[in-house]
């Protein structure tokens, strides 16, 4: 094996020089930079000087990282108070949050709320409550559309189980697209924003790639088949039209 002397002589001299001048020469020790954090004109509006919180981690390919919050946390400008309301800039939206009902009257309110990223023009969030603090355990199916132009935050149903959490929305600020994915296929939600009324698509034909989301117009969007390592995968795009849904 051959060494290259010089190299490690020099290492050396430089290990030397920084153990004996440690105390007056900044940047013998290696540090580790920390990525910088861009920050959108509007999410900078929207931000809140309380704590800051870790999104959650995206569960399927092209899913977004919603804001994770508890009681005293905000994102978004939405804030989880202490004692159970969901305030915007310490505007109440919600008294209680609760979560799921059970036959004897007694009602399990939020432990933990999942905040969406704004829409584009600020206007609405999508807050889904969860039962528990952690992930361990507890049903996140109550879902929440915010709007921050009425000040108000009402009960919307998306699938059995609340959806993903993932939001697309049209244009024109009309239409807000959902999913739901299980057992090899994907099941289209679309909520009209200005009456509340929720209508799903049928299910599709394999997973959605939901990464290549993109909308054609206000009213018409076109997702592609996930068919991950499979050469063989012929399943076309799904492209789907809102009006043809709600005029049926």
């Amino acid at each position: 094996m051959t060494i290259n002397y010089s190299k490690t002589q020099s290492l050396l001299f430089l290990g030397a020089g920084c153990l004996m001048f440690g105390s007056t020469i900044v940047g013998c020790a290696a540090t580790q930079q920390q990525p910088e954090v861009i920050t959108s004109p509007l999410a900078a509006m929207l931000a809140s000087p309380a704590p800051s919180v870790s999104p959650s981690a995206p569960s399927i390919l092209g899913m977004q990282q919603w804001a994770t919050i508890r009681k005293g946390e905000s994102a978004h400008g939405l804030t989880f108070s202490t004692d159970g309301k969901l305030l915007d800039q310490e505007k109440p939206l919600l008294a209680e949050i609760p979560v799921s009902y059970v036959s004897d009257d007694n009602v399990t309110d939020a432990q933990r709320l999942f905040v969406s990223d704004p829409s584009p023009s600020g206007r609405f969030n999508v807050v889904k409550a969860c039962e528990s603090t952690t992930e361990a355990s507890g049903l996140c199916w109550a879902v929440f559309l915010v709007d921050r132009q009425a000040k108000t935050a009402v009960k919307i149903s998306i699938a059995k189980y609340g959806g993903q959490n993932w939001v697309q929305w049209s244009g024109d600020e009309r239409y807000a697209v959902f999913t739901e994915s299980m057992e090899g296929v994907s099941w289209f939600i679309v909520l009209d924003l200005q009456t509340r009324e929720a209508k799903m698509f049928e299910q599709t034909s394999a997973v959605a790639d939901l990464s290549s989301f993109r909308w054609l117009d206000n009213r018409t969007f076109q997702v592609d088949a996930s068919c991950g390592d499979r050469s063989n995968c012929t399943a076309p795009p799904f492209r789907k039209d809102i009006t043809a849904l709600f005029t049926k």
